[in-house]
């Protein structure tokens, strides 16, 4: 059991005294490049959000234009038919 103890502090006590090694000094780098990737992917989700946010403000106020003119057509039809109406009933007399 000794052996063993002095086996396992024999390999890892050199490598608690070692300095950062060159995979670990890489990629500390690549997480600081990801996390500045990371943040101007948030920032342009963020300034994508908001653009969406407008286009539908536009979207349902060009909608709710379209309908009020809709509308508006149909009533323009329905008193041109009834002034048709009227005015070939007046013809017959």
């Amino acid at each position: 059991m000794k052996a063993w103890m002095a086996m396992a502090m024999l390999a890892v006590v050199p490598l608690v005294g070692c300095g950062g090694s060159r995979e670990l000094n890489r990629a500390r780098a690549e997480t600081n490049v990801l996390k500045k990737d990371s943040e101007a992917l948030r920032a342009e989700n963020e300034a994508l959000k908001t653009k969406v946010t407008e286009l539908e403000g536009e979207v349902a106020s060009i909608t709710k234009e379209r309908d009020d003119l809709k509308v508006a057509v149909e009533q323009a039809a329905a008193e041109a038919a009834a002034a048709a109406q009227s005015a070939g009933k007046k013809r017959k007399k």
